[in-house]
């Protein structure tokens, strides 16, 4: 059998335990193709990274081109044709009386026991919403998930070319920060105390490109994605050089409160 070796002391302790999980399924795909889990941006990265020093192929699907989450398969040979296992829900509700949002279409499915892991994307067009899922759940959340927060709602399986045209909700802007330390720019952005920040961020609130972050004094940095649970998500865009003061000017993409 092929003997896998590959280094992992490169990532972070958080990324450490995903590489973990990785390995096993490289090992796991000597055997058969191994389809995962939707996994994050930086997830995809750290299995490609780790696939490729094993000379391992392994090929990524969300259900669109432009997919933030994505499913991987992971085989020795070439697996394009293979089935993915995601399925497309619409998502039906009375836009004329209230609206949904990110945080509580995905808050009604994981009340539901559902891992944040077996779902996708959530696209939205206007007032129309869909979700990308793993097509094995999709009659469960057909006939379980009824409500978002208080609000009635419904589910049903749609074929993929009914698909909307993805459209983002992030909103870019630009701040004036005297450093990037990450309780700074949450703080910043979301406008509460620096201490405030600093409570977050140690009770594992706060999560950086993906994996959580309990390093307030984090120097966050260009292409950095920092998640604050329960009030959105920021990107840095790039910095627009200093002021007078020497402050940094940085553009910024955020969705969320801000």
């Amino acid at each position: 059998m092929k003997k896998i070796a590959i280094s992992l002391d490169h990532y972070s302790e958080n990324e450490r335990i995903f590489a973990k999980q990785v390995f096993n399924w490289l090992h796991e795909s000597l055997n058969a193709p191994f389809l995962t889990v939707f996994l994050n941006p930086r997830q995809q990265e750290i299995l490609s990274e780790m696939a490729a020093q094993a000379h391992i192929s392994v090929i990524f699907d969300g259900g669109y081109a432009q997919a933030e989450n994505k499913r991987a398969i992971i085989s020795l040979g070439d697996e394009r044709k293979a089935d993915f296992k995601i399925a497309l829900l619409q998502i039906d509700y009375p836009a004329k009386y209230f609206q949904l949002h990110h945080s509580t279409i995905l808050g009604s499915l994981i009340h539901q026991g559902i891992a944040y892991e077996r779902l996708g994307d959530v696209i939205f067009e206007k007032e129309n919403w869909q979700l990308l899922v793993d097509s094995t759940l999709a009659a469960f959340i057909v006939q379980n998930v009824t409500r978002a927060g208080a609000k009635k709602i419904a589910f049903r399986q749609i074929d993929a070319a009914q698909m909307l045209d993805p459209q983002s909700d992030e909103q870019e802007k630009e701040i004036i920060v005297s450093s990037q330390r990450i309780d700074l720019l949450i703080s910043q952005n979301y406008h509460f105390s620096r201490a405030h920040a600093r409570d977050l961020i140690e009770s594992g609130a706060i999560m950086i490109n993906w994996f959580e972050n309990n390093n307030a004094s984090y120097l966050a940095k260009i292409g950095d994605v920092i998640s604050t649970h329960g009030y959105g998500r920021i990107r840095l865009i790039e910095t627009r050089g200093t002021t007078n003061r020497n402050k940094i000017r940085l553009k910024i993409g955020f969705f969320g409160k801000n």
